[in-house]
């Protein structure tokens, strides 16, 4: 047995991942059969009803209907999709487990493409398929399975043109691209992410070729800007055409054109939210309300009519709100920036598994903390929060050894993407609207890492081992 799994380890991981996801899916169906749909589910779920029935997209439930304005278009998309093989919650959820095998796939993928390592490429499969929350939220009628799949997807091919230097992966790798920013709006720093990392991969070459080919430096030099340029401005151009008829439709509904006004409310609810309570000492909730009202009175124009104009208006009070108290934007952002890496999912478990009860599909607002710790909640759920630091920690330790892998094999290029783009996710989430889900996305870049560090200590006690046995002999 031992010996099949190591000559397919991905094969045997897949099936794992599959069976912890299936039984997952089964718990809930028996326990609490609405734990599949959360808060925002039903946004999208009512998005997707009206574009089939209406074609209209819109979170409306009763008519008039509504052009919408906060949500992107592929999720809803998605819904429609499964539900053309049963109009019922299961396949979504089937879908999206299909993803979350797909996204352990790449991820074994994506590492041996850049370690050509199969030991650590089982090794960041293995770490995604055993992952709390993206088992959890696999199950869950949220967009982060789909978003996962397609950013994973988005920088797999990237990497594979950097290593090949074929034109055609990084057409694909835009394309993906274009699809992941209309899955989730927080994915727009992306191509400007790889636009520095073209810039580099292209200096380097221009580099490594003139120096063998000193005779024609100047010309082999202005050749290689020039390529060098046209295939950022091509990558570009391929992901504003994937999106493109988004930003047209929101021009002809709202004459603005723009992806969605999400952001700028996040900002005003919960970032200039939280810092107004801190110096008002007033709950999240209260300062929410406060706020809410009193754009909503000094904003000179129809909110519903004109989202682009309002959510404008609301964002650069926000900005002044938070810009004017940067000792305390500062306190918020550390703490978020916590809890992304360390948060463990507890809150979704509880709900799923029926320990809230029938009805609930988040925990109130205003329920204490404290008082959680002991209301609930299960033995189990405490055990697998348990289970989550323990791997939580193991991961960012093993990260650390991971650099030094990267190192010695002169691979900091590519530690340095998957890093980077590791810290880019962690410091566009929003105060007090972290959570574990919002790591789900990066997790296969910091499993690759963490993988790596792992290799080294299996390597080390190798040599001890042989060490040892050189001195008995």
């Amino acid at each position: 047995m031992i010996k099949h799994i190591q000559q397919k380890p991905l094969l045997y991981i897949l099936l794992f991942a599959f069976f912890i996801r299936f039984i997952y899916f089964i718990a809930i169906a028996f326990l609490n059969p609405d734990g599949f749909y959360m808060y925002d589910s039903y946004g999208y779920w009512q998005i997707a009803f009206n574009v089939k029935e209406y074609g209209i997209f819109s979170q409306s439930y009763e008519l008039p209907i509504t052009p919408d304005y906060y949500r992107t278009p592929l999720y809803p998309l998605f819904i429609i999709l499964a539900e053309s093989i049963q109009v019922e919650t299961y396949p979504i959820i089937f879908l999206q487990i299909v993803l979350g095998l797909a996204t352990c796939y790449y991820a074994y993928k994506l590492s041996e493409l850049i370690t050509a390592n199969k030991f650590i490429s089982s090794i960041a499969s293995l770490l995604v398929a055993i992952d709390v929350p993206n088992i959890v939220m696999n199950n869950i009628v949220m967009t982060e399975s789909l978003f996962s799949f397609l950013l994973i997807i988005t920088i797999y091919l990237f990497v594979k043109y950097i290593k090949r230097n074929e034109l055609r992966f990084l057409i694909f790798s835009a394309l993906f691209c274009g699809l992941t920013i209309l899955c989730r709006p927080i994915a727009f720093f992306i191509p400007f992410f790889f636009s520095m990392f073209l810039l580099y991969v292209n200096r380097r070459k221009n580099t490594t070729h003139t120096l063998n080919n000193t005779d024609s430096y100047q010309d082999n030099r202005e050749t290689f800007k020039k390529n060098r340029f046209l295939k950022i401005l091509s990558f570009l151009f391929i992901v504003l055409f994937t999106i493109s008829p988004w930003l047209i439709r929101n021009k002809i509904t709202f004459n603005h054109f723009f992806m969605s006004v999400i952001r700028e409310h996040d900002m005003q609810n919960y970032q200039a939210a939280a810092v107004y309570g801190e110096i008002n000492n007033r709950s999240l909730a209260k300062s929410q309300s406060i706020l809410r009202w009193k754009t909503f009175k000094a904003f000179k124009g129809d909110a519903d009519k004109q989202p682009y104009e309002y959510a404008r208006f609301i964002e650069q009070d926000a900005m002044e709100l938070v810009f004017s108290n940067p000792t305390i934007l500062l306190k918020h952002h550390a703490i978020q920036f916590m809890h992304f890496f360390l948060k463990p999912c507890r809150a979704y478990i509880d709900i799923q598994l029926g320990n809230w009860g029938s009805g609930y599909n988040t925990i109130p607002k205003d329920y204490p903390i404290f008082k959680y710790l002991f209301e609930h909640n299960s033995k189990l759920t405490i055990s697998i929060v348990l289970l989550q630091l323990l791997m939580l920690l193991i991961m960012y330790i093993a990260s650390v050894l991971g650099f030094l892998y990267f190192k010695k094999e002169k691979m900091l290029f590519y530690f340095c993407l998957l890093a980077l783009l590791v810290l880019c996710f962690a410091n566009l989430t929003l105060p007090f609207v972290t959570e574990s889900r919002f790591r789900m996305p990066v997790v296969p870049y910091i499993d690759i890492i963490a993988a790596a560090g792992v290799y080294v200590v299996k390597e080390k006690i190798q040599k001890i081992r042989l060490m040892k046995k050189q001195i008995r002999n």
